[in-house]
């Protein structure tokens, strides 16, 4: 097994508890990255097909604070797999 890398995820509230492999190979971040993009899209179209114009803020406020750390976790993927794809490359 390679050496890991471990980067703490940005968007939580302590840095000990979930990390990034940046070691990992480049296909297995971009897949990470794939799936909470796709949990986000999953969770906007819910939204969007939501039939009563009287969206709580409540509501709203929920699905911010459910978004947000899944397109934070995203991007973050996404760059650890360009850093891995440019190392490979090197």
């Amino acid at each position: 097994m390679p050496d890991l890398k471990l980067v703490p995820l940005r968007h939580q509230p302590f840095e000990d508890v979930l990390y990034i492999n940046t070691a990992a190979p480049a296909e297995h971040l971009y897949e990470a990255a794939a799936r909470r993009l796709q949990a986000l899209e999953n969770l906007l179209q819910v939204l969007e097909q939501h039939d009563s114009a009287e969206t709580l803020l409540q509501e709203t406020a929920r699905l911010a604070w459910a978004l947000a750390p899944l397109a934070s976790e995203a991007r973050q993927l996404y760059e650890a797999a360009q850093g891995a794809q440019m190392r490979a490359s090197a």
